[in-house]
């Protein structure tokens, strides 16, 4: 049995529960992909695209297109759609500015608030609107909460088992992602022997993998292959919301920059497309592994 099979087969979908759910959908496959498997199971959600960054297929469900700054209009929403349930899913490329804010009336109430978040990290920004979302009634559940199946299992998961040097990159990892998410200024990593070459900024994961190939072609970094991203969790993370994740975009990455591997936070980060991860992760001979934050600790390592 592998550990997909026990770390992730006891969890329950919340697609069941009673009340109508609505989706957040910023950018990417995953909104999608949440939409489809509600609507699978008996569901008719209602999503709410971010402007400029979700894709232009969910509008084949019932829709509505706001700015992400627009907190009144969407409070509003819930109540004419009757939502009792969100799903907040999806990268957003461009952060909002100060300057970007046209508050309307419902808005006002929360703008303090929303200011005081835009001057912070990305998760003291959504626990923010966490909070003002559930202030109306309305729960806010994971993307995971509704499709279990979309959480990184712990153990291994493609390509062959890390030897001794490449765990000890890992647990080097591990320290450096989990120290950067302490600090809410990303969420990974990348380690080429015992040295962390590069952090995560507000780039994200692909950029920075993009900045580590540049470094190896121009000579900055060996060009041999070698070395590991590992993404962590933020210690202070609300899970409902920005879990870390990757897909077939991050796999394409790591190879470009001549990596080894992946180290993904087993049960507390997520895979999109996993089968199709696995096989380009197999083909290219890179492995991947859900590990814990106490990896390298003497329990998981």
């Amino acid at each position: 049995m592998t550990g997909r099979d026990t770390k992730i087969s006891d969890l329950k979908s919340d697609v069941g529960n009673n009340g109508r759910i609505a989706i957040i959908a910023g950018g990417g496959t995953v909104p999608m992909q949440i939409a489809k498997h509600l609507r699978q199971n008996g569901q008719n959600p209602f999503v709410i695209m971010l402007a400029g960054e979700a894709d232009n297929a969910l509008r084949e469900f019932d829709h509505e297109e706001l700015s992400v700054t627009a907190l009144g209009k969407l409070i509003s929403l819930f109540k004419k759609e009757h939502i009792q349930r969100v799903v907040i899913i999806g990268s957003v490329r461009r952060r909002p500015k100060i300057t970007d804010l046209r508050p309307d009336l419902g808005t006002l109430k929360f703008l303090g608030r929303f200011i005081s978040g835009l001057v912070s990290g990305d998760n003291e920004l959504l626990s923010k609107i966490v909070k003002t979302i559930e202030e109306t009634g309305v729960k806010v559940v994971g993307a995971h909460e509704v499709m279990p199946q979309l959480l990184a299992p712990v153990g291994q998961i493609a390509g062959s088992i890390p030897s001794a040097a490449q765990k000890a990159s890992i647990a080097r990892g591990v320290e450096a992602a989990l120290a950067l998410g302490a600090i809410d200024a990303g969420q990974c990593c990348v380690v080429i022997g015992r040295n962390i070459v590069a952090l995560e900024g507000v780039e994200g994961t692909d950029a920075m993998l993009q900045r580590v190939a540049d470094q190896k072609q121009h000579g900055r970094l060996s060009n041999t292959r070698g070395g590991v991203l590992v993404k962590m969790c933020k210690p202070q993370q609300d899970k409902r919301v920005d879990l870390p994740t990757i897909g077939q975009s991050t796999v394409a990455n790591a190879v470009l920059a001549n990596l080894d591997g992946i180290a993904i936070h087993g049960g507390n980060a997520m895979i999109v497309d996993i089968e199709d991860v696995i096989e380009k992760a197999d083909k290219a001979e890179m492995f991947i592994i859900g590990i814990d934050d106490t990896y390298g600790g003497g329990r998981n390592g």
